[in-house]
């Protein structure tokens, strides 16, 4: 495994949060369209950031709802006095991201909450879906939610409109969020470059 492709694949966290579509029926949770839908834009947006990361699915803040993938990678801006455990934390930018097939709205509004605890938060539907939505990004661009549309056949991404990275709306949010992070971390793994 080069250095490159170790960097690429970011780390994954359980969270323990309970998978949702148990709650379902067998009939309606066999479909899962949104989970193959998220998983092939994991892939593709895992090859397409190469920053070093520790990532989690299912990511569930009790009020600010359950962002399907969570990003959190280091600012690549460091200096050699920051190197303390408080200025790497302070670096650190979470991307919280929600995915959707079809019900754009619904995960714009999920993808707002999550601005709680992100730096960034990001709404990806398919191609279509992403079409007629980006009529609306006004709407998007004022609550700094990005909008981004992808071709599950093709892998292709397209950015209508990517958030610049902010402050959380709350830090205190953002401190949970984190300690969530930190208590999920499997450092045996970590160690072992898994």
């Amino acid at each position: 495994m080069t250095l490159k492709a170790r960097v690429q694949r970011p780390i994954f966290v359980n969270f323990g949060s309970q998978d949702t579509k148990r709650n379902l029926p067998r009939a309606v949770s066999g479909k899962r369209k949104e989970s193959d839908f998220l998983l092939r834009f994991e892939n593709a947006f895992v090859t397409f950031e190469s920053r070093a990361a520790v990532a989690g699915r299912e990511f569930g803040l009790e009020g600010f709802g359950r962002a399907d993938l969570v990003w959190l990678a280091w600012e690549s801006r460091l200096t050699a006095g920051d190197f303390t455990a408080l200025a790497l934390k302070r670096r650190l930018r979470l991307t919280a991201i929600e995915g959707k097939i079809s019900d754009w709205r619904k995960g714009l509004q999920q993808a707002f909450r999550y601005r709680y605890f992100a730096h960034r938060s990001l709404l990806v539907v398919p191609m279509p879906t992403a079409q007629f939505a980006s009529q609306f990004l006004p709407t998007f661009r004022r609550l700094r939610v990005g909008l981004w549309g992808f071709d599950e056949r093709t892998g292709r991404l397209r950015k209508w409109f990517t958030p610049r990275s902010t402050n959380p709306l709350s830090w205190k949010v953002w401190t949970k969020a984190i300690r969530l992070f930190e208590s999920s971390l499997d450092f045996s793994k970590l160690a072992e470059g898994r």
